[in-house]
């Protein structure tokens, strides 16, 4: 028997999906609703009072509306949280203001009360706690866990990451619960073309697949170890040691490194600008050495994750978002930036159609038109600044990490799906290209890439063909 009056391309027998996805969507329901209500809804026309004060009229009701959507995140869990960070990145479906706003779920997360504390430090330390001294007072809190600092009865000074107790089952129930309404909203005849339905179950997937990896720290705690036994031998850069003995997926002890913040040398680059110029250099050579020599790399360096030792070393903290790059990602990078400098629209279309999954319905001329059109609007300005050009300032349009926000509001447009491991490399990339801009306004990123890209192509031959490609440019 058909659902006539709703017009649903489904039986009923085709609506039986498992038990623990319905019982899930029963409990997370009601639990948002109260959040939307409470956290999001009522305390909107105090906050927007607020703003007007503050900030004055302009994107007023945008404004609010983040604000209502951050606090809504802060109290609903992981996935909500997760999703607010991911929109806080598409200015293409959400208005800029809004997006401005949700930036603050990355820094802006309440702590675990006191008793949550108390069990998270039970869960993670069940023998007892092995510190002669706690500061119960977080130096940093995410949705998915917090970062103290704590001192080892030898006397050695550490940092301890402990996750949130409970967190597993919630963002499973989460997860099942959104699957279950995406199920039913793409089953809605003319509710969503065939490339978004592709798109969104893609993201869906990625998404619990990247909470599930976050919310277990033994991850984090391996990729700390790793960078360790690889840079062991490099005199430039170091991680923390892992204290492997006290760790578990529900807790991270690691060496405190002291440093200063690579901000500082930004914030002194008038008195100091050959300290600020030989960090952004530092910085940015490391990391451009992980994604193309080392393979693996630190995701996630922005200024807040990078810090400079006393013995001038470059220290990576926070590891818990690596990526990997293989040869095929290399040359796909290193073949967009070619034909971007180089200024060649098609071999930019090609390369970038290399790093995702083309939808059933994708049309070429008019992802190329698209992508000419933001080549046009911003191009030139781009390449000036990847090449010694002095920037248009931090909140410039024609900044790197602008323009290649562009072009992947091109790619979602046309319904190219672009994979995590593509993303986490661009992103990386463009992260530390904007720190050693802020330290070094006319830093040349071509001239200082180029011999770390050529270095890492094998064979000779093909090193030598990106090398005639890219001579030019040096010059």
């Amino acid at each position: 028997m058909r659902l006539t009056t709703w017009q649903l391309p489904v039986t009923l027998p085709d609506m039986a999906l498992p038990t623990r996805r319905v019982a899930d969507a029963v409990l997370v329901a009601p639990r948002l609703t109260f959040n939307a209500v409470v956290y999001g809804v009522l305390p909107t026309p105090a906050s927007a009072a607020l703003i007007l004060l503050r900030e004055g009229p302009s994107a007023l009701q945008w404004k609010a509306l983040g604000d209502a959507l951050v606090r809504f995140a802060q109290h609903s869990g992981p996935l909500i949280t997760k999703l607010g960070q991911v929109l806080a990145t598409r200015s293409d479906i959400v208005p800029e203001a809004v997006c401005t706003r949700l930036e603050a779920l990355y820094t802006r997360q309440p702590p675990m009360t006191t008793p949550r504390l108390d069990a998270a430090l039970r869960s993670a330390f069940p023998q007892g706690l092995p510190f002669s001294k706690f500061d119960r007072r977080p130096i940093a809190v995410g949705s998915i866990a917090q970062v103290h600092r704590a001192e080892l009865v030898n006397g050695e000074r550490v940092i301890v990451k402990l996750v949130r107790p409970g967190l597993q089952r919630e963002i499973d129930r989460d997860l099942n619960a959104a699957e279950l309404l995406v199920d039913l909203l793409l089953k809605i005849p003319g509710y969503a073309r065939k490339r978004t339905r592709v798109a969104v179950s893609h993201a869906l997937r990625d998404l619990g697949a990247a909470l599930r990896n976050e919310v277990d720290l033994r991850r984090e705690a391996t990729s700390l170890e790793e960078f360790g036994r690889r840079l062991r031998a490099n005199p430039r850069v170091r991680v923390p040691a892992v204290y492997r003995e006290w760790c578990s997926g529900r807790a991270l002890v690691m060496e405190e490194l002291i440093g200063e913040p690579i901000s500082a040398y930004r914030a002194r680059a008038k008195t100091d600008p050959h300290g600020a110029r030989r960090v952004a250099d530092l910085a940015f050579k490391e990391i451009i050495k992980q994604v193309f020599e080392g393979g693996r790399f630190h995701a996630d360096p922005h200024a807040g994750n990078l810090i400079i030792l006393p013995d001038g070393r470059l220290g990576l903290i926070d590891l818990g978002l690596t990526g990997e790059s293989g040869k095929r990602d290399r040359k796909r990078i290193a073949k967009a930036v070619r034909a971007f400098v180089s200024g060649d629209p098609d071999a930019l279309c090609r390369a970038l159609l290399d790093f995702g999954i083309l939808p059933p319905d994708f049309h070429y001329e008019d992802f190329k038109a698209d992508v000419e059109a933001t080549v046009r609007k911003k191009g030139s300005h781009v390449v000036a600044q990847m090449t010694g050009g002095n920037g248009d300032g931090p909140g410039s349009p024609n900044r790197l990490e602008t323009f290649v926000s562009d072009l992947f509001r091109v790619a979602y447009r046309h319904g190219l799906y672009v994979p995590p491991s593509a993303t986490l490399l661009i992103k990386a990339i463009v992260t530390i290209e904007g720190v050693a801009r802020s330290l070094n306004p006319n830093l040349n990123v071509v001239a200082t890439a180029v011999p770390i890209v050529l270095s890492s192509l094998r064979p000779q031959w093909l090193r030598w063909r990106f090398w005639r490609d890219w001579s030019f440019m040096e010059a």
